[in-house]
């Protein structure tokens, strides 16, 4: 386990997590996958957006973590094709973006594109893996009250 952490070192939450991270710095990539996985998370890595999209397609993953400033494709133009391709599939998918460029105009423009959160890079994992935990508890949590509430609509249309 990531031996700094300030958090309980048990996120079961985070067990079976899908995570697309999306960097053109591998290093970045792979650090994310080494502190992730040992938390029991899933992760696959790309380097540009049209990587990242066929990931998408194939893996389906739960979260998105993508730089903004990536080759050819920005991370703003990525979001808005996930959005539009989970939506057609019905799937709901928190997308993380990350930057260096850490200004209240860059949070404005990455929350309108449609991310759901912005973290600065250098990346504060602590807080990062706190998030990301908090954000799989309420994503479990949401499907449990869905199916709780199809199961009563299903038996009271039976």
């Amino acid at each position: 386990m990531y031996t700094n952490n300030r958090f309980p070192s048990n996120f079961q939450s985070l067990q079976g997590l899908r995570v697309l991270v999306v960097d053109d710095n591998v290093d970045f990539c792979d650090l994310i996958v080494i502190l992730l996985q040992p938390y029991g998370v899933e992760v696959q890595k790309a380097f540009l957006a049209q990587q990242a999209l066929e990931i998408f397609r194939q893996w389906q993953p739960d979260v998105l973590v993508s730089d903004i400033g990536l080759p050819k494709e920005d991370g703003f133009a990525l979001i808005q094709q996930v959005r539009t391709k989970a939506g057609e599939q019905g799937e709901v998918v928190l997308a993380i973006a990350v930057t260096g460029y850490t200004h209240e105009k860059m949070l404005q423009q990455a929350l309108s594109a449609g991310f759901d959160l912005l973290f600065p890079k250098p990346l504060d994992f602590d807080e990062f893996l706190a998030v990301l935990g908090c954000l799989a508890i309420c994503q479990q949590s949401s499907y449990a009250i869905a199916q709780r509430i199809l199961g009563n609509v299903l038996e009271i249309a039976a």
